[in-house]
């Protein structure tokens, strides 16, 4: 191979890479509006109950939130940032921005046992709900789909109601493997 197509080879992959941390970063902090964070990074938020702990696997860290009542596991480069958005909400992110990984986690007291169309509007304003498909996330029954934001293009998320909280969790569309694991990890507490 020559030089030449080794060079275009390296500068596609890398303008790439860094297209993909542009939009998690914006993604992050763009979606679901502009939000200004209110508290540092923290690994984990501890409880104040009696809990048997989970075994950390290799490379990754726990979250927990005895606010919102759920822990998970996540892989240790991720940084996790909280933010207050009043009225009981809060979003929660997991990004590491050089590797263009990260997913956030945007909850909200909720009365009702499923997620109304008219709550599904309110979150996601382009109406876009693809290739819907429910699933389990520690007994609680969860409505995964793609969806698209005009800033960041094509997402996947995971939406599920547990305990009077709307959990949605978010992740650009190239992570839904990526992000089905973590999901996996998480639990009631």
């Amino acid at each position: 191979m020559n030089t030449t197509k080794k060079s275009t080879r390296v500068w596609i992959v890398q303008s790439i890479s860094l297209l993909v941390a542009f939009f998690l970063v914006a993604f992050l902090f763009l979606y679901k509006g502009n939000r200004v964070a209110v508290s540092p990074p923290r690994e984990a938020t501890t409880t104040g109950q009696s809990q048997s702990r989970r075994v950390v696997p290799e490379g990754m860290r726990e979250y927990q939130s005895a606010t919102y009542h759920f822990s998970l596991f996540y892989p240790q480069e991720l940084t996790v940032e909280e933010r207050s958005e009043g009225g009981g909400a809060s979003t929660i992110t997991f990004q590491n921005v050089e590797k263009g990984e990260g997913f956030q986690i945007f909850i909200v007291p909720y009365s009702e046992a499923q997620v109304s169309e008219q709550r599904f509007k309110q979150d996601v304003p382009s109406g876009v709900r693809e290739s819907l498909s429910n699933l389990s996330v520690d007994g609680a029954t969860a409505a995964a789909f793609y969806s698209t934001n005009a800033a960041l293009g094509a997402t996947r998320e995971v939406w599920f109601v547990r305990g009077g909280f709307l959990y949605e969790v978010t992740t650009l569309k190239p992570l839904d493997t990526w992000l089905g694991t973590i999901i996996q990890t998480w639990k009631f507490i």
